[in-house]
């Protein structure tokens, strides 16, 4: 895979993003690690918000790893109470707004894998779509096992959702390539040798991940943005009232 880096200007939704009245800029700086106090003029620097953005999934990624062996991490991310999952969910988000297409997979993952342990089915079918979206076939082994984790997840998904036909036609696809249908339970996934790259087809026969039969983009997840930075403003707000 080429390794994307963020474009030099900023793109028109990031830039219409950043300039809505209201927009949680000292959240969003909190949660990437950067000082609130100069947030307005840190996330218009692509070169420090991309920084930050790697720091912070891989203290993510840390911390996760050290809730799911039985401990108790003590991060940075880890002490935020929206932890783990919301967490996740704003790195993803901010990984997509700031176009740092190659740190969303790992995160995305996570992210699916604590939804459909809460129970919440189409989200984590929409960050199966995410992971999927993000990786290019066959260029990298450790995408390409990500990419087929949360394949093997969406299996799991769609057996509880009570669609059994397509469950099993996705399971026989895992089969042929001689992916494990657990996969997806492995915090660090890896292929075994005699497994194949990932074929590219988000979903085997065009299955979508959305009630309304409409496949999630990547370009889409801007419209999750809008509702998750509507949701970190509320948050502000309500700690400024707090602290008034």
């Amino acid at each position: 895979m080429n390794d994307p880096q963020m474009s030099g200007a900023l793109t028109t939704t990031r830039q219409d993003a950043l300039a809505t009245p209201g927009f949680p800029t000292a959240r969003v700086a909190q949660r990437l690690g950067i000082d609130p106090a100069g947030a307005e003029l840190a996330l218009q620097d692509d070169a420090l918000v991309r920084a930050a953005l790697e720091r912070s999934v891989e203290e993510f990624l840390a911390a996760d790893d050290e809730r799911r062996a039985g401990r108790t991490p003590a991060s940075r991310l880890a002490l935020d109470p929206d932890f783990p999952t919301g967490v996740g969910m704003a790195l993803v988000g901010a990984a997509v707004l700031w176009e740092a297409r190659d740190l969303v997979p790992k995160v995305a993952l996570r992210v699916a894998k604590d939804q459909y342990e809460d129970g919440a089915d189409e989200l984590a079918a929409s960050y199966i779509a995410l992971v999927q979206e993000s990786v290019d076939p066959g260029e990298r082994s450790d995408d390409d096992a990500l990419a087929w984790a949360a394949q093997s997840l969406l299996v799991s998904v769609l057996q509880r959702c009570g669609d059994a036909a397509r469950a099993d036609e996705i399971a026989r696809d895992l089969a042929a390539h001689a992916i494990p249908i657990d996969l997806w339970r492995d915090d660090d996934p890896t292929l075994p040798d005699d497994s194949m790259a990932w074929h590219g087809g988000a979903f085997v026969g065009g299955i979508p991940p959305r009630r309304d039969e409409r496949r999630l983009s990547f370009e889409d997840v801007h419209d999750y943005m809008n509702t998750l930075m509507a949701d970190m403003q509320r948050e502000q707000e309500a700690e400024e009232d707090g602290q008034g």
